[in-house]
Order: structure tokens, then sequence, then C-alpha cells
């Protein structure tokens, strides 16, 4: 399992048990240094518009990081889940075609292809507004 999961390695605390040994974060992971901002109402309001459900403190590191999700304007929304759709639907025929063999590798590199057309154009949806 380790071998296609990197999340399960050694440095990862498990909350899968009780035993406080294997909870403990590695020190490398541990957060101990702690940063204060102050923010005017009209900031604050920015933060609280823009974090959705994530805490503040949460965004703000997120924000501080360059770790955002990426915002999809409102206007695009319905086109961006339908190619979240489309790809899903790919990925499931390009496992297909894997399990095929090399009968249908030419096949495979087209969807392939097409995936990657269709990522670039979902990422042309996070900027576009009209």
């Amino acid at each position: 399992m380790k071998e296609h999961n990197i999340i399960f390695d050694d440095e990862f605390p498990s909350t899968f048990t009780n035993d406080p040994a294997v909870k403990k974060s590695p020190p490398n992971r541990l957060r101990k240094h702690s940063v204060t901002v102050r923010l005017n109402e009209v900031e604050l309001s920015k933060v609280n518009q823009f974090r959705g459900q994530l805490s503040r403190s949460c965004w703000l590191r997120s924000s501080a990081l360059l770790q955002l999700p990426p915002s999809v304007p409102e206007i695009n929304k319905e086109a961006w889940q339908e190619l979240t759709g489309s790809l899903q639907k790919l990925n499931d025929l390009t496992s297909f075609l894997l399990r095929r063999g090399e009968d249908a590798q030419p096949l495979s590199q087209e969807v392939s292809a097409l995936k990657v057309k269709l990522l670039h154009v979902r990422d042309a949806l996070l900027t576009l507004e009209k």
C-alpha cells in the first residue's frame, strides 16, 4: 500500500489509532510560530468574504503561501462542473484502454491529448469573466 499511497508514510501521524506516539506530528510539521495581523473593518470584511468555510488563520496561511484553491467565477461554475465530469469520464476511458493493452495504445494517446486540451479550457475558466 505504501507504494501506491504516499499519504500513509512514517512521517504522517495516523488518525486510525489511539497510540499517542503515532499521533504526534514530526518536528518539521509542527506549527509553533505565531504571526499577529491587524486589519481594519474593510480588510476584515474582504478576508471574511474570500475565506468561505475556512478559518481566518487557515485562509491567511494558504494565501500567504500561494496555496489557495482555484476560485471559479460564478458565471463559469456550471461549465467548470461539466468539464470536471467529462475529465472523469476520460480518466475512466483511459483506464479501460490501458487494460486493453497495446491494441488500444493509439486511441489512448488521442484520449490523453483531448484530456490536456480540456484541462486548458478548464483552467481558462478561472480567469474568463464573460
